[in-house]
């Protein structure tokens, strides 16, 4: 098949969960013996020849700055951006494209354009936003009218736009559950959150260090997880047991905000890093003090993947299909889970075994080809209304 793949996030480099979805998403496609004509975001203008995919060509293009009417009235979930609509022309003008598929976020109001062609599209969903944003602290009258309107804006854009899809692609089963509500179950599929096992099989001598979330520390959920940790589970006590690193993107900035300094009681904050596997591979453990979010946690599976044993709490593994987590969600249980560990035992071996039963590039290449056989045949009905959009 020739796929037409369009995602508003820059892959490259993979330090960010976003990121890797996306990027295993390509290298998948492109296994598979596919040709793949991917646009992307490429906003630190990584040398793209780097990350080659054989079988997939990049596009960029970044989305323009948004207005400050744009930001207020949320036109931008639902307008088209004529640049990118050059774009997929292009493309589609020069090959004859089988299948779509818009990865990540609110691209919805691009399926009527491919429809209209009758390109069927596949849509990828990384989580359930609208929920996603609901859970989202907000402070005060002014932030709870603006996450209310944030959300009435995400459901109308998913109700509107994702049944159009010729198929809809979800990351877990309860998320899956939330889009059935508007949408035909019969052409929503999971397709967890993967990763390509080859890349995941490291040995390093692991120390007496734990590793905190290895995330993008401003997203809201990763720095509130964060705050939890810091400020109710934390203590002198663990501080003389373990070293606890931060990595990842903004994790300097978020330590400081919260304790004023990037070291504070062992605590120290690395700041983004080309890649993160090593660190996991060399720690003792990892810790996901999630309290908000949904899908499938990446983090978890890059843990699962090198064999390194994961303290989480119920939402920091949620949607990840194992019983060999250490699970605690109150801040108590949480630190007497933390000091009981010494990562010795077979948790490690455990997890990774369950990553390769579920979570591995092998098993998932088979659901993704079973989803673009089933868009494949769903050759689109252009309707007035669609045509309009």
């Amino acid at each position: 098949m020739n796929i037409l793949f369009y995602t508003t996030i820059s892959p490259f480099p993979q330090n960010g969960g976003e990121k890797i979805r996306s990027c295993y998403l390509l290298k998948a496609l492109a296994s598979l013996g596919h040709s793949v004509h991917a646009i992307i975001g490429n906003k630190e203008k990584t040398d793209l020849e780097e990350y080659a995919i054989p079988g997939v060509t990049f596009h960029t293009h970044n989305q323009p700055p948004l207005t400050l009417a744009e930001r207020l009235t949320g036109k931008f979930y639902f307008r088209q951006d004529p640049s990118l609509i050059r774009l997929f022309a292009e493309i589609c003008g020069t090959v004859d494209i089988d299948v779509a598929i818009l990865d990540y976020g609110f691209v919805g109001q691009y399926i009527p354009w491919f429809n209209a062609g009758r390109i069927p599209v596949i849509l990828g969903t990384h989580n359930s936003q609208a929920l996603h944003t609901l859970q989202k602290p907000a402070n005060g009258i002014v932030q709870k009218l603006r996450r209310s309107q944030l959300v009435n804006l995400e459901k109308t854009h998913e109700q509107r736009y994702f049944p159009q899809a010729a198929a809809v692609m979800t990351v877990s089963d309860p998320d899956k559950q939330y889009h059935a509500a508007f949408i035909d179950p019969k052409k929503i599929f999971v397709v967890p959150n993967f990763l390509d096992e080859t890349d995941y099989n490291i040995k390093e001598e692991r120390n007496p260090r734990l590793l905190a979330m290895t995330a993008n520390f401003s997203m809201y959920m990763n720095f509130e997880g964060l705050k939890w940790l810091v400020e109710q589970v934390w203590n002198d006590e663990l501080a003389d047991k373990f070293e606890l690193w931060l990595v990842g993107r903004h994790s300097i900035e978020a330590l400081q905000q919260l304790k004023g300094s990037a070291e504070w009681k062992n605590i120290k904050a690395i700041g983004k890093v080309a890649d993160i596997k090593p660190y996991i591979a060399q720690s003792a453990g990892v810790l996901i003090p999630l309290l908000h979010g949904s899908g499938t946690r990446l983090k978890c599976l890059e843990a699962m993947a090198l064999g390194t044993p994961v303290i989480g709490t119920s939402k920091g593994v949620e949607g990840v299909v194992s019983d060999n987590f250490i699970v605690a969600n109150t801040p108590e249980s949480f630190r007497k889970a933390v000091s009981s560990f010494s990562g010795k035992g077979q948790l490690g071996g455990l997890l990774r075994e369950d990553f390769m039963k579920e979570y591995s590039a092998g098993v998932n290449r088979d659901r993704l080809d079973h989803i673009l056989q089933f868009a494949a045949r769903k050759a689109p009905v252009v309707t007035h209304q669609m045509a309009a959009e």
